[in-house]
């Protein structure tokens, strides 16, 4: 089968080994839709999609189909674990985070779409298939779907957790998150829980290879900078680090000259605490004091705690 959406690829052997060195007796699978369904994003899909529209008078179901074939592998695969699933994802306005920075997120578009009618019609497709996922995809006793029209859902793993849905926070449990968003690092300081990424890298041949990687509260900083050793620095870091680097994908401002090697090292050398306070201000080093209420607003936007207190609890559902 063609994938045309789920740019994303699981080694089904790296789990079943977490699995067994961890002796979990069962997994949560949390999807984060959109950021492994690039097609989403993907001239060459977009425009398929249109012109299958423009053909037949209706929207196709190619995302419903792939996603079917997708889950019930993974399901079949996992049986034994009694795997469930929690499917997330949202309408694109973050609301949470605008109303901190107007232009967050602001990096994605359609500009290779010249004319408004296909613009909208594609948001039309798009609306068409989150609508049939909630409808189609949510199944008693086996799967959650999350859809959010009004807030950014890259937090829904942590809430859940956090609040031990679906068993997710007993020791017996593997949560499994599938995403390689960055943001959802910080998730793996609940230490049964595994972020699993699929990048790509150069090779001697010139060719970029898929590295499927397995991230966890200790090792999850690699992920940001390779060559991290691991250490005092875990998960609870992560929107720290994010917050002095900035995140160009979000359109995220950081420190000038602020890369992932140089914000370990400003932390660890000053055994910086993961969240900062302006009441211990003077005994941060000058390019803390200096950049504090950046670092802040950033760490704002960046860390799922804190954006959690922003979210009507009524719009979680």
């Amino acid at each position: 089968m063609i994938k045309y959406y789920l740019k994303y690829q699981v080694k089904y052997k790296t789990i079943f080994a977490v699995l067994q060195k961890l002796k979990k007796r069962k997994i949560n699978f949390f999807i984060d839709l959109q950021n492994i369904a690039r097609g989403l994003y993907n001239k060459d899909v977009i425009l398929m999609e249109l012109g299958r529209y423009a053909t037949n008078g209706a929207f196709s179901n190619v995302f419903l189909d792939e996603l079917k074939t997708f889950l019930n592998n993974l399901y079949l695969t996992f049986k034994q674990y009694d795997p469930y699933f929690i499917i997330f994802y949202d309408d694109g306005y973050c609301e949470q985070n605008k109303n901190l920075q107007s232009n967050y997120k602001q990096g994605r578009n359609l500009n290779f779409i010249v004319q408004d009618e296909e613009l909208e019609l594609f948001r039309r497709i798009k609306k068409y298939y989150f609508n049939e996922i909630k409808l189609k995809f949510q199944k008693e006793n086996i799967s959650k779907i999350f859809y959010l029209k009004r807030y950014e859902a890259d937090f829904i793993p942590h809430y859940c957790i956090k609040n031990n849905l679906f068993d997710s926070n007993e020791n017996d449990i593997l949560n499994v998150i599938l995403s390689v968003d960055k943001d959802l690092l910080q998730t793996l300081q609940f230490t049964n829980t595994i972020q699993c990424a699929t990048t790509f890298h150069g090779s001697q041949t010139g060719k970029k290879q898929i590295r499927f990687g397995v991230y966890d509260n200790y090792n999850c900083i690699n992920y940001i900078y390779h060559r991290f050793k691991p250490g005092i620095l875990t998960a609870k870091f992560i929107p720290l680090i994010l917050s002095l680097t900035g995140d160009k994908a979000d359109e995220i401002p950081g420190i000038k000259g602020i890369g992932p090697a140089k914000a370990i090292k400003i932390i660890q050398d000053n055994s910086l605490p993961f969240k900062l306070s302006k009441y211990d201000l003077s005994t941060y080093p000058q390019i803390i004091q200096d950049n504090f209420e950046l670092i802040q607003q950033n760490y704002k936007i960046i860390s799922f705690d804190e954006q959690i207190e922003r979210i009507p609890q009524n719009a979680i559902s």
